[in-house]
């Protein structure tokens, strides 16, 4: 029996249980973290820059060579309730090479707090590098978001929210980057995700990029691993419309192949297509 779409139960849990589609994503998430250590130990970077009073509400800042250059920002996945900001370090390579600061954020996570919790600390995040930019070295008149997964949801909510309620420039974010995002959170509410994101159908609505569309002008970038799962696919072609019919600049990144965590990896990879888009939407 349908539970969403054409899929039952079974089917639509297949669609997003991306790690069971990866044999060997426990020796992946190995390698993120040793390879993010050595990244660390080799390249100027403040860690566990407080942007609040969690333990979990801190990012780690990779500065640029040169004073008043762009921040790239990058919200790490994990469906909501795993993984790190310091697996992700490696993310910044090509930005540092090219003068532009990396803040890697982490947040709190579920089960231990809601949706909106989890939005709420990455808007904060945004908010501290903004009103820090000074003691940061960074231009604040020139933030850009970016994340994979749940941090691709992330990226495109935060290209959405209304920044004048946080007393903020509406236009706070001048650019996205958003990588095998989830773009409408209906699914992961009926299907085994939500066991811990622990959704209702008010915070969907609420925290669907697809319902809250960027209210500014922005460069959007988007794309998806060409071997994730079909709803992976949809989503990305069904946001991409959303946003062309808002006006919106949109550049699809297409990845002929590669898993749900080869696109992220691709983010960091010097002279890449992924990596140099975003680096042509930052420098203009």
């Amino acid at each position: 029996m349908p539970v969403y779409r054409s899929f039952d139960q079974e089917a639509l849990d297949q669609q997003y249980n991306v790690r069971a589609g990866i044999p060997d994503h426990l020796e992946i998430f190995a390698r993120w973290s040793r390879t993010g250590a050595e990244f660390r130990r080799e390249h100027a970077v403040i860690e566990n820059v407080r942007y609040g009073v969690d333990e979990k509400q801190t990012l780690d800042f990779f500065p640029a060579k040169d004073k008043g250059r762009p921040v790239l920002i990058f919200i790490h996945g994990g469906y909501w309730q795993s993984l790190d900001k310091s697996d992700f370090s490696t993310v910044a390579l090509p930005y540092l090479q090219a003068n532009i600061n990396v803040a890697v954020v982490n947040y709190r996570l579920a089960p231990s707090v809601r949706m909106g919790d989890i939005v709420l600390d990455n808007i904060r995040a945004i908010d501290y590098l903004y009103r820090n930019a000074v003691s940061l070295g960074l231009d604040r008149n020139e933030i850009f978001v970016s994340g994979s997964s749940a941090g691709g949801h992330l990226t495109a909510i935060l290209a959405g929210t209304d920044w004048t309620k946080h007393d903020l420039p509406e236009d706070v974010v001048k650019g996205a980057c958003a990588i095998s995002g989830l773009y409408d959170l209906e699914p992961i509410r009926l299907c085994y995700l939500n066991k811990a994101v622990r959704l209702d159908e008010q915070e969907v609505a609420n925290f669907s990029p697809k319902f809250h569309l960027p209210s500014t002008a922005l460069p959007f970038i988007l794309t998806v691993g060409g071997d994730e799962s079909d709803e992976f696919h949809r989503l990305q072609a069904e946001y991409q419309t959303l946003l062309n019919d808002h006006g919106l600049d949109v550049q699809i990144v297409r990845q002929r192949d590669g898993h749900h965590f080869d696109a992220v990896d691709r983010l960091g990879e010097v002279g890449g297509a992924l990596s140099q888009a975003v680096i042509n939407m930052i420098l203009g």
